[in-house]
């Protein structure tokens, strides 16, 4: 952990604030940026800190695995590996086995990539996007987002040391119940 003062915080947005880049789903171009309001997941939590530090820089990860070691053992990483990895292929069994979600990618380790769809709805991308900042701003069920063969999929990434499988069932329950809302809403629009 480590603070820097500064007179001016300004110095601090110009030097780590991240712009977006092409390889970044949903990036645009600079003057595209002028004429978007962005919404963040921390959009509510006042000053943008996010903004004024090194996030990105390699921290010594090497650390935390002797630290996890020391604290859990061997076997606890073990079992908390499998878990995690338990819990991606919950999901993506979910994902199979539900007409409103599609899986687009047998999950990795602890990773599942998967989407809302309805017949109903030409767009899903847009559809996924708007479900994943309901999601962001609900606070509960933070997965990212990806494209899988250009189609944009809810990534959630399981590796919380508190992670069980209800949070698993709980992802997948908030992604039916907003694609739900999102659907009736858009047939609500005249």
């Amino acid at each position: 952990m480590a603070a820097t003062f500064v007179r001016d915080r300004e110095l601090l947005r110009r030097a780590f604030t991240q712009e977006p880049a092409a390889y970044l789903e949903g990036s645009m171009q600079a003057s595209d940026v002028e004429a978007t309001r962005f919404e963040h997941s921390m959009d509510d939590m006042g000053v943008p800190y996010y903004d004024f530090g090194v996030e990105l820089s390699a921290p010594s990860r090497g650390v935390v695995v002797w630290a996890l070691i020391r604290e859990i053992g061997v076997a606890g990483m073990r079992d908390r590996i499998r878990r995690h990895n338990d819990m991606a292929a919950h999901v993506a069994q979910a994902a199979r086995a539900h007409p409103n979600l599609e899986l687009l990618q047998e999950p990795t380790l602890s990773i599942c990539c998967f989407r809302y769809v309805s017949p109903e709805v030409g767009d899903l991308d847009g559809l996924n996007q708007r479900l994943h900042r309901r999601l962001t701003h609900e606070n509960r069920n933070m997965p990212s987002t990806t494209r899988v063969n250009g189609r944009l999929a809810l990534r959630p990434c399981f590796v919380g040391a508190r992670s069980e499988m209800g949070h698993a069932d709980a992802l997948v329950d908030d992604v039916l119940r907003i694609g739900a809302e999102l659907v009736r809403e858009r047939a609500a629009l005249p």
